[in-house]
């Protein structure tokens, strides 16, 4: 049989198995022998509409490997949950001179701040300046959320009191080299203007 719609040939005698379009029933000579409805309901105008409107995708779909299928499966189901989830909360930026109040400063051996100030030097610029410390983070240990970043400085700041025995100016710069934390004595760590 050759169908109208998308010209292609098929042993099938009810419907286009490429576009799921019916085969008229005078062109089989039987009419629906079986009394099958799906036939009669796509042919029907207006009839389930959205039958007809996936039906090619769905063909689409089965012709794929079973790779390719369950793939497109688990990112529609991925898209799906993400976009009931609505994705991840935007956290609200940390305004200028503040300290956030949700962080909470856990106690740090001797050993534990030295660890931490030596990871640091392997990983960014420590530089002294009289009795001031510049902390220059490149991107690859940059935190991308505000509280991280706060949270690492914080972390930097209270090793350096540890080893040091004192508090001491520290100015925290991003990966641009704009500062966006410092540490004294007087006011601790802050967020910077």
């Amino acid at each position: 049989m050759r169908c109208v719609s998308c010209d292609k040939e098929s042993n099938n005698l009810r419907v286009c198995p490429y576009c799921m379009t019916p085969y008229p029933a005078s062109a089989t000579g039987k009419g629906h022998a079986r009394g099958s409805t799906s036939g009669r309901a796509a042919a029907e105008p207006g009839g389930n509409a959205v039958a007809q409107f996936f039906a090619p995708l769905k063909t689409t779909f089965l012709k794929q490997t079973p790779v390719v299928r369950w793939s497109l499966t688990g990112i529609a189901a991925v898209l799906v949950i993400w976009s009931v989830t609505g994705g991840e909360p935007a956290s609200p930026p940390l305004a200028p001179g503040s300290t956030p109040s949700n962080i909470i400063a856990t106690p740090m051996q001797r050993e534990e701040a030295l660890a931490l100030i030596k990871r640091t030097r392997e990983t960014a610029l420590v530089e002294l300046q009289a009795d001031e410390v510049f902390v220059s983070y490149p991107a690859a240990t940059f935190p991308l959320l505000p509280e991280g970043q706060f949270a690492l400085a914080q972390q930097f700041a209270r090793a350096d009191e540890i080893v040091e025995g004192r508090k001491r100016r520290i100015f925290f710069h991003n990966p641009a080299g704009k500062l966006f934390a410092q540490s004294d004595g007087v006011t601790g760590v802050t967020v910077a203007k």
